[in-house]
């Protein structure tokens, strides 16, 4: 049977709080897509216009719900003033830190909050380009507003900053804040170029995971500044967020779960943890609200055949799709570069085939 909603439809029902004909399919691709125009993953990366062309492509070629983005886990270290590489070379899969902005204690004081209002700082050129160009269509415009620290481990030399968190906290603390601030600047101005209901910011990033830092040092240096840029979100009346605590954060679970309650937001949050965290614990924390989206690890859209993963996203669907506030398919981090093709079909198939709510 034909799907009788369109992709906007779909995701506007979600949204809404309301049942969609199947399930949406949102496989968090972003250098996949450079596979479905030809282009290099560098210049994927590099210019805004192939970015979106290449993602737009793979949407309308696959059948499924995720409008083009623009974001990876290394977000910040340039906005800051350093250096960053695009991955042209040979198994490089994501923009990467060449130089940090912040290799001393000493540097946290000199560093300067990016200015939105005079120009663009680093990757949110090209960023806002992609969210122009999804804004003309129609389409929600995704900007990378976190995480803060993950942000901060990546202006800082990692292995230092990590230190510092025990070493030196009140240095650890301000760059953190400047971090924040220039989320929030962030925000602020896509807010007022694109207009809040247009807006689905990104937060999400791997070194608050429990593999990196306990519970109570995500409590004291990661929740903080994470609640002050959601109050933004809040503040500027933005009606979605999606989020993406990667890795393994369960123990990070009550901390995600009262920030709905401290800041007061009525909005939904769309919340992509990895394959560490089981649906049925996600259900729990945030099924009452928010969108859980599924959690099926990456590494088996490479290993995996068609029919393997139609039966893996068969279960993940049986899983997720009684959630009170909804359910998307996806996995539980970014879809892998190198994946075939087949792989997404799977995906969507299974989403026609076994997520249907009528």
């Amino acid at each position: 049977m034909a799907s009788r909603m369109t992709s906007a439809e779909r995701m506007a029902a979600v949204i809404s709080g309301q049942k969609p004909d199947r399930v949406p399919v949102i496989p968090f691709i972003e250098g996949y897509a450079s596979q479905i125009t030809g282009i290099s993953l560098g210049d994927f990366y590099a210019d805004g216009d192939k970015c979106f062309e290449a993602q737009f492509a793979s949407m309308r070629l696959h059948g499924y719900e995720q409008t083009p983005m623009y974001g990876y886990a290394s977000c910040g270290a340039w906005e800051f003033g350093g250096e960053i590489g695009f991955p042209y070379g040979k198994g490089q899969g994501a923009p990467f830190v060449k130089k940090h902005p912040v290799e001393t204690i000493e540097d946290i004081d000199k560093l300067e909050v990016p200015d939105f209002g005079r120009e663009l700082p680093g990757a949110y050129k090209i960023a806002d380009r992609v969210a122009t160009r999804c804004f003309e269509l129609g389409m929600p415009a995704t900007v990378q507003i976190g995480s803060i620290f993950t942000a901060a481990s990546v202006v800082a030399d990692t292995s230092e900053f990590l230190a510092w968190l025990i070493m030196e906290p009140k240095a650890v603390h301000l760059l953190l804040d400047k971090v924040s601030d220039m989320f929030v600047n962030a925000l602020d101005y896509f807010a007022d170029k694109y207009g809040s209901e247009s807006l689905l910011p990104f937060d999400g990033g791997p070194s608050e995971s429990n593999n990196m830092i306990s519970p109570q040092m995500f409590e004291e240096f990661a929740y903080p500044y994470m609640k002050k840029v959601h109050t933004r979100v809040k503040e500027l009346g933005i009606h979605a967020v999606l989020m993406h605590p990667c890795a393994n954060q369960n123990l990070n679970l009550p901390y995600y779960a009262k920030l709905r309650e401290e800041t007061n937001w009525s909005g939904k949050y769309f919340w992509l943890f990895g394959p560490e965290t089981p649906i049925k614990d996600q259900i729990k924390a945030f099924g009452d609200h928010d969108v859980i989206c599924g959690n099926i690890n990456p590494p088996l859209f490479l290993t995996n055949s068609y029919e393997e993963l139609l039966e893996i996203c068969r279960r993940n669907i049986e899983e997720g799709i009684n959630s009170p506030s909804g359910y998307v398919l996806s996995p539980g981090c970014e879809f892998p570069v190198n994946a075939a093709p087949v792989k997404v079909m799977a995906m969507v198939d299974a989403a026609e085939k076994y997520g249907r709510y009528e």
